[in-house]
């Protein structure tokens, strides 16, 4: 073929010629819905039921899309089965419930597949009703089984799930419903960097189409219908896949605003299965593990997942928060009266005295009442508080101002407070380290290393028991360590035994460690210490401590979350630290470029600067120069000092004080002008973006804080939580005791109990049974939340109803006038030959009249036609106005109702007014004969 015959027939398939004034009549009847004249002009044959307009769309297409179902019946009996198909997309597009149940009976859907397969795959360019590619499905050797309409199962289970994910996307329950009874299913894509065969055939053949791909299926996996039908905890599942959305943000880039709207889909999906709940029970129940038969009263494992999930919106719904708040205040109903941060802050000074003396109670009478107290979340919380401020009062004090004390451990007197102080300072840290260890063990190394918090607290543990415990070695080993060569010295005219620290003869004129006057030792010893690559353990000790003491104060931040302003100045803070992570590597690419610009340009002068001397030397002066400790006069030469050049040239200096002057400026204006200002918008950006949501961040950070004290744990704290309980000891001495006693026999015994029961429960758990409570409520749930959705969804089309009802009536005018017209121009033609014709004048004439009759009754009937329609119209809005105000009295009727607790005859008004609501969403229909 040349080039000439290709380009003819490039241009005929273009030029498509038009349509014929048969298949137009057709394309028209099958639009407006007339059965006759469609039937009349296909048995006669003269044209095809497979006819297409400009558009691509077929007359089935259009009969689904205008709603006329016995057209639709009986064009599925006439179409072959790639139209069929195409008809089922249409109609699940327009959202014809009725219609794709029709066309769902077709044989070609009848053979489905019973097994879920884990096959990744979808249908090849479905034609759809916006005239997309022709399916690839009945191509090739297909063609002739579509004409027997006997498809393969792969084939037809390709058509059902295209349907389905068309349906799921559009989020129509019942069409979702219906494909699925049929068998299809959406199977999760593949991993984005996965590389098996199909996925990389896909990626080369089309990579567009492979990605419109996975967008479709993810759209059809976050669609409440689908999530609805398809799994038995809806809420779990929507928070995986918010996860599963938020990872593919990070991963496909270019999709991140399609995954940020599938993210807050599924996220309005769980607020709205809330929404649903009508009672604390029910709440209860849906915070509840889906293993669980019964709701829990002291932790909810669905709060706990939706915390690791970040699920900031429902945690922080009222209906969440108020069964965190019952939990919180729980045995402390009146705290709930007290729930401010300044009663807090009252409360801690009077539980440093109180809760030490009720915790030895609890030690030694753990069945006593005092149990009950200690064990309620907010008293724990208060402990914890409380013992954490009196372990920071007693380090620093011990540290800081009586830090001679750790001296005094190396003298032959040291005093009883001392040995006190040390004793409370590792118990404490003992205590936290066994908090820290059992938390460990409860969530695991992952969850645990995941919270910044438990990072701090691994860290400030660490630091503050390697620097007490070299205090607490340092001395000992010196003293022992004198001791070993007994050398004697002469100083301030007096043997001094070196074996003994000179700190320690102060201690013996009478002076106390603890007074602030002896800080400062009078004589010392001179002592080198070797060798010197081995780090001083006093300098260690002092360092680790520096470390751990700013840990442990910032720490204190944890309880910021339990007031509002505070909590969300904490969640600012956190986000505006990583701002300036984020802009610290631009500043470092700038600070870097400049550093060695400079440190090039000032190695000759060396000598003669006091600033710009190396590579180390400029970062220096950059960074204080960044802090605004700078001075203006840096890149000035000393010319008195000498020069590194080789030329020795001096008229080079002036050159580079001004070259310098330039990097220097341009310097300043980058880093403090640009990047300050760009860091002080991005901060700004995110503080106002915390505070649009500030009710939702606080309330996440406070439950947070709340469900580590509502867990199960130790009610006192360190360090009375490494003292054993009175309980403790008479459970272990019976546990020995029963182990010693029991014989062979008896645990052989036991364990064929044990066994028995054991597969007592496996059958009874394999075999079928009722379903448990919460999967009634779950069901109850999206019974009412499908309900609700269809409600929305009709007030929704209201608009679109009136506006194709009135283009309807458009569309009818337009044609009646068209053919009015037609009759006009008829007439004028007879009126034209009326003098030409001699013979049969009379016959003319009476045809005349005849004519203008049938105008004249034409026209009548037209107008009785508009008057009818707008009648009819008129009646419909009256009687949906009439519906709708009765249902708006009702709804007052009801919340009066309820305010008065009469929910029995809430509800039965309720059902009243969705009655009401049905009979008002019936709008009379007219269609032109």
């Amino acid at each position: 073929m040349n080039k000439k015959q290709k380009s003819i027939q490039i241009l005929s398939e273009r030029l498509r010629p038009g349509l014929h004034d048969v298949d137009r009549q057709y394309l028209e009847s099958c639009e407006l819905g007339d059965d006759d004249l469609v039937r009349n002009l296909l048995n006669s044959g003269r044209v095809s039921p497979d006819q297409e307009d400009t558009q691509g769309r077929t007359a089935l297409d259009l009969a689904i899309a205008n709603g006329h179902v016995s057209l639709v019946v009986f064009l599925s009996g006439k179409v072959g089965p790639k139209v069929i198909h195409q008809g089922l997309l249409c109609a699940v597009e327009n959202g014809r419930e009725e219609i794709c149940e029709i066309l769902l009976e077709n044989s070609i859907y009848q053979s489905t597949l019973k097994e879920n397969t884990n096959e990744y795959s979808s249908i090849e360019g479905i034609m759809s009703s916006n005239g997309d590619k022709v399916s690839e499905i009945f191509d090739d050797d297909s063609s002739m089984r579509c004409k027997t309409s006997q498809l393969s199962e792969m084939t037809i289970k390709k058509m059902l799930k295209e349907a389905l994910i068309k349906a799921a996307i559009r989020n129509n329950f019942q069409i979702v419903q219906m494909v699925m009874i049929k068998g299809a299913s959406v199977d999760i894509p593949h991993d984005y960097f996965c590389s098996c065969k199909s996925c990389l055939d896909e990626q080369t053949r089309d990579y567009m189409v492979f990605c419109n791909r996975r967008l479709d299926t993810f759209r059809a996996l976050a669609s409440p219908a689908y999530i609805s039908l398809t799994e038995e905890d809806p809420v779990m599942a929507s928070f995986f896949l918010s996860k599963k959305f938020k990872q593919l943000q990070v991963m496909e880039t270019e999709y991140k605003s399609t995954y940020e709207e599938l993210d807050s889909q599924v996220q309005g999906f769980t607020l709205e299965l809330l929404n649903q709940c009508r009672t604390s029970e029910e709440v209860r129940y849906l915070l509840d593990s889906p293993e669980n038969d019964e709701s829990s009263p002291e932790s909810f494992p669905l709060l706990h997942v939706a915390l690791q999930m970040e699920q900031k919106k429902f945690v922080s719904h009222p209906k969440c928060q108020a069964q965190v708040s019952a939990l919180w205040f729980s045995g402390l109903k009146g705290m709930r009266h007290l729930n401010r941060f300044e009663f807090l802050m009252l409360s801690i000074p009077l539980g440093m005295v109180i809760l030490p003396i009720l915790s030895l109670v609890f030690i030694l009478a753990p069945w006593s009442k005092v149990t009950l107290l200690l064990n309620t979340p907010s008293t724990r919380f208060l402990s914890y508080t409380c013992s954490y401020i009196t372990f920071l009062c007693l380090i620093v004090l011990g540290k800081i101002q009586f830090s001679n004390m750790w001296v005094s451990l190396g003298c032959d007197q040291t005093t009883p407070i001392s040995y006190v102080i040390i004793v409370l300072i590792f118990m404490w840290i003992i205590g936290w380290i066994w908090e820290e260890i059992k938390q460990l063990f409860d969530q695991g190394a992952i969850n645990y290393f995941r919270s910044v918090w438990n990072i701090i607290d691994s860290l400030m543990l660490t630091f503050l028991l390697t620097s007490f415990t070299l205090d607490f070695v340092i001395p000992i080993r010196l003293r022992s360590a004198m001791a070993f060569h007994q050398l004697n010295y002469n100083v301030s005219g007096e043997n001094i035994n070196i074996n003994q620290l000179l700190f320690c003869y102060e201690v013996g004129e009478g002076a106390s460690y603890f007074s602030p006057d002896n800080q400062c030792p009078t004589s010392t010893v001179g002592v080198d210490w070797m060798p010197d690559w081995i780090p001083d353990p006093e300098l260690i000790a002092d360092i680790m401590f520096s470390a751990g003491i700013i840990l442990s104060i910032a720490r204190i931040s944890f309880i910021m979350p339990a007031n509002e302003t505070f909590g969300t100045m904490l969640v600012s803070f956190r986000r505006t630290f990583g701002d300036l992570v984020k802009l610290l590597a631009m500043f470092v690419l700038i600070l870097l470029s400049f550093s060695c610009g400079l440190a090039a340009l000032y190695a000759a002068h060396v000598c003669q600067t006091p600033h710009f001397q190396g590579f180390s030397g400029v970062i220096f002066v950059l960074i204080w120069s960044l802090l605004g400790f700078g001075e203006g006069n840096t890149p000035v030469l000393n010319r008195s000092a000498p020069m590194t050049s080789i030329t020795n040239n001096p008229s080079r200096i002036e050159l580079t004080e001004w070259f310098g002057y330039a990097i220097y400026g341009v310097y300043v204006f980058a880093a403090i002008v640009v990047l300050m200002n760009l860091l002080i918008a991005v901060m700004s950006n995110t503080f106002q973006e915390v505070q649009d949501e500030r009710d939702t961040e606080w309330k996440f950070s406070r439950t947070e804080l709340w469900m580590t004290f509502i867990e199960p744990g130790c009610p006192v704290a360190p360090p009375f939580n490494i003292i054993p309980t009175v309980q403790n000891v008479c459970t272990a001495w019976k546990k020995f005791l029963s182990i010693c006693v029991s014989c062979r026999k008896h645990k052989l015994k036991i364990n064929k109990k044990r066994k028995s029961k054991k597969r007592l429960d496996e059958e009874m758990t394999y075999s079928p049974s009722c379903p448990s409570s919460r999967q009634s409520v779950m069901c109850a749930l999206i019974q009412r939340y499908i309900v609700q959705a269809s409600r929305e969804k009709l007030e929704s089309d209201e608009d679109a109803s009136e506006d194709r009802i009135r283009r309807l009536i458009e569309r009818t005018s337009s044609r009646l006038d068209k053919r009015l017209d037609e009759i006009t121009g008829h007439v004028q033609h007879v009126d034209d030959h009326v003098s030409h014709v001699d013979q049969g004048e009379k016959d003319i004439q009476q045809m005349q009249k005849e004519e203008m009759k049938m105008t004249n009754l034409l026209l009548k009937t037209q107008e009785k036609y508009r008057e009818m329609l707008q009648r009819q119209w008129e009646e419909g809005q009256m009687f949906r106005e009439r519906r709708l105000q009765e249902v708006k009295s009702m709804r007052g009727q009801r919340e009066h109702l309820l305010q008065q607790h009469m929910f029995e005859e809430a509800r039965r008004l309720e059902e009243t007014i969705a009655d009401t609501l049905e009979e008002a969403d019936y709008i009379p229909r007219t269609t032109l004969a």
